[in-house]
């Protein structure tokens, strides 16, 4: 090859060197720009997921609230024919006055039997009723909220605490003293509750017997799910466990033979590391 040939060819090299590392930095500068852009999106999309995670979880918070309340006095409601509207407003009444919903079922189911006690006639109910002048024709066709809250307001008259005491125990049962501090504010307590809105409608109520009764299905149906991956995977698992067991018998009986060795190993230990 000729000196003007071998200038040609040296200069074509260069220039293909050169337009080669052009083509090289623009790529890497490419994928440099790639690399600032899928972390830009990266970031973008750990915001939108911490922004959905946010979101969620009050929302799952929320609805677990609604179920176990609605519910609860749903079939509370069930149970002792008080309406939901009115357990939500108790509920609210008691805990304010340092008692429970459920000193109020069983005060509203003992104040029931003690009314068919007075329907049949039984001396003890009769003469607890008119010591708050109250006979059967005053109670019958109200509905058991209304009974409730009639009982509370004659109760309220009564000035002698032992006298007192003594007739809401006969009424209400055992929890007729417990109530006593809600009987003597439950009107107040029951209208504060319902200016704060904190009334729950049987409607709503309802709703959350029956979400409940639905999100009960999904988790035997999990559980059933679990059961069947269970059943599938036992052989396995038994033999993963006999094997495991067979090892662990080797091992044991290892260290019963070794006993010496094992106690010079851990004092070669403990020395190594106090040295440390």
């Amino acid at each position: 090859m000729g000196r003007g040939s071998s200038v040609k060819a040296g200069r074509a090299y260069v220039e293909l060197f050169a337009d080669n590392s052009r083509l090289i930095r623009g790529l890497r500068k490419a994928r440099y720009k790639l690399r600032a852009w899928g972390q830009k999106v990266r970031a973008i999309g750990l915001s939108m997921m911490a922004v959905g995670t946010a979101i969620a979880a009050p929302l799952a918070g929320a609805a677990k609230i609604f179920s176990s309340m609605g519910d609860r006095l749903g079939k509370l409601s069930k149970r002792t024919g008080v309406s939901v509207e009115a357990l939500s407003e108790l509920q609210f009444a008691a805990e304010r006055s340092g008692s429970s919903l459920k000193a109020v079922e069983k005060g509203v189911r003992r104040m029931q039997r003690s009314i068919y006690d007075l329907e049949r006639g039984l001396s003890t109910a009769q003469d607890s009723f008119a010591d708050l002048g109250l006979s059967l024709q005053d109670l019958q066709g109200l509905a058991p909220e209304d009974q409730f809250m009639l009982i509370a307001r004659r109760l309220r008259n009564v000035e002698d605490a032992s006298k007192k005491a003594a007739i809401a125990q006969q009424i209400f049962g055992r929890s007729g003293t417990e109530l006593l501090p809600l009987l003597d504010s439950v009107e107040a307590l029951r209208e504060k509750a319902r200016e704060m809105g904190l009334t729950i409608s049987g409607e709503s109520a309802r709703a959350a017997e029956r979400f409940t009764d639905v999100m009960g299905d999904v988790w035997r149906m999990v559980k059933r799910a679990g059961y069947e991956m269970g059943a599938a995977l036992a052989p396995i698992l038994e033999d993963v466990a006999l094997r495991f067991s067979e090892v662990m018998k080797h091992v044991t009986d290892f260290i019963s033979e070794n006993q010496e060795m094992i106690v010079v190993a851990a004092q070669v230990a403990a020395g190594l590391m106090a040295g440390g």
